[in-house]
């Protein structure tokens, strides 16, 4: 298809860099797998940096949280780098996927004042789930310099391919139809939107085992959404001509995000029709942090994960 063209596969074994880790094969206990997606806002490398600067007590927090989450695998956004990712995901016991995105220019963050640090989106899969490749995505990030790129992991489970693309889109506009704002962030959002739909619809998403995840800052449980009626129609974008395409299912449909202040969730587990018919219905959960005082959440994101039976 033509928009395959934009996206470059890179296919990463894993012994290869970017700090994948255990090659070792391990037969999974049962056929059930967890998939979950968290904005562990702006995760640095080192204390006391980025716009979220935090202590050493605060990232053993975060190890906890990361482990009480109980996933297979977890989409990451606004990391650093895997090394970032290694202090609250140990490398003895995950494999570290980073984008590969050349790093976008620092900014002084508003309340802090100190330097921004990078923010990339990231998975994390266990040693004992083999991963197949990795996609990066980088047509996501073609509108604008300084987007995020998206990656599209495929892993075996259960002797099935299981497609997952993480994907981080552009903020600003919280809006139910982009196109009836003049905000330029919209208008970025806009193409991204269309980007990824033709990227979607080039996929056999009836027959083929897919979940696109992680923070799309928009709030796409709404059933008025254009950018959600612009996934759930074809050909094309949402217009007079399309047609439901029944080939995505949204597991946050109904479920209310934990953020105090901003419950519509905009962080999102979006799965094939294929896919559907394996997930354990009700299983969508947002794992709410131990203090979830606005001013003490450990992220402005809780996780939230699904579950699978193959």
């Amino acid at each position: 298809m033509l928009m395959n063209k934009f996206f470059k596969h890179s296919l990463f074994t894993c012994c290869a860099t970017i700090a994948l880790s255990a090659c070792d094969t391990v037969t999974h206990p049962d056929n059930s797998l967890a998939v979950a997606t968290w904005n562990t806002e702006h995760l640095a490398e080192n204390n006391d940096q980025g716009c979220k600067a935090r202590s050493e007590a605060d990232y053993k927090e975060l190890k906890a949280y990361a482990s009480s989450l109980n996933a297979d695998v977890v989409a990451l956004q606004e990391v650093e780098s895997a090394k970032a990712v290694a202090r609250i995901f140990p490398e003895k016991e995950w494999q570290i996927i980073i984008s590969d995105r050349p790093d976008s220019q620092t900014y002084t963050c508003r309340e802090s004042g100190l330097t921004s640090t990078q923010q990339k989106v990231a998975f994390v899969v266990r040693n004992s789930v083999k991963i197949d490749s990795v996609e990066q995505l980088k047509a996501i990030a073609a509108p604008r310099a300084g987007l995020r790129q998206g990656i599209k992991l495929t892993i075996q489970h259960e002797d099935e391919k299981l497609h997952i693309v993480n994907l981080h889109l552009k903020s600003g506009c919280f809006v139910d139809d982009y196109l009836d704002s003049d905000k330029e962030s919209c208008a970025v959002l806009s193409q991204q939107i269309k980007i990824l739909d033709n990227y979607l619809e080039s996929q056999q998403l009836n027959q083929e085992n897919w979940i696109v995840l992680g923070d799309f800052n928009h709030r796409l449980a709404n059933p008025n959404n254009r950018f959600r009626k612009d996934l759930f129609h074809s050909p094309g974008l949402f217009g007079d001509k399309s047609f439901p395409n029944n080939q995505l299912q949204n597991l946050t449909d109904g479920k209310t995000g934990c953020h105090p202040k901003y419950p519509a969730p905009i962080d999102h587990i979006f799965v094939s029709s294929a896919l559907s018919t394996k997930y354990n219905s009700e299983s969508l959960k947002f794992h709410y942090f131990d203090n979830m005082n606005i001013d003490d959440m450990l992220s402005d994101h809780c996780a939230s994960s699904a579950h699978f039976t193959f």
